[in-house]
């Protein structure tokens, strides 16, 4: 006869919270690299590519994996909107601060044509960012509405 163990649910619990953490830990380590990297080193894309890729592909899989096991994402709501709308601007805001950030230290002030040319160019970035992000986030969104009202589908039917 097979020996079950059985595990304390606290115990799972615990190892399942250590491994997010570990997770965590790696995954924003690869985005220090990735920013140390190209700030400090002035490393060319191809010396930091492989952090790049990982980071991408982890943040794929979470969304995805979330979207298919059925954890809403956002609130179906009118809070859900808001949230695509806060996470459009905050992802811009942040497309421009870095993009901004490193073109100065690229080319330097002068190069840049003054305060006037980085107005522009900053307006410019984060319409742009913007556009993109919302396009993103509304299609995460749609896609995540969808899969919630498979999911209430399912168990409304199985109700009846």
């Amino acid at each position: 006869m097979k020996k079950l163990n059985i595990q304390d649910e606290r115990i799972i619990s615990q190892k399942r919270k250590i491994g997010s953490d570990a997770f965590s830990i790696i995954y924003f380590g690869l985005i220090i690299s990735i920013i140390l990297q190209q700030l400090m080193f002035d490393a060319p894309f191809y010396q930091y590519a492989a952090e790049f890729i990982i980071v991408m592909v982890a943040a794929i899989y979470i969304v995805v994996r979330n979207i298919i096991v059925g954890n809403d994402l956002f609130n179906n709501s009118f809070i859900g909107q808001k949230l695509v709308v806060i996470n459009t601007i905050v992802c811009a805001l942040t497309i421009t601060a870095i993009t901004i950030t490193l073109r100065t230290i690229n080319y330097g002030l002068a190069k840049m044509g003054g305060l006037t040319d980085i107005a522009i160019t900053s307006l410019i970035t984060f319409s742009y960012g913007a556009l993109i992000s919302f396009i993103a986030f509304e299609f995460l969104y749609i896609i995540n509405k969808k899969r919630q009202s498979q999911i209430d589908d399912k168990y409304n039917d199985s109700d009846e």
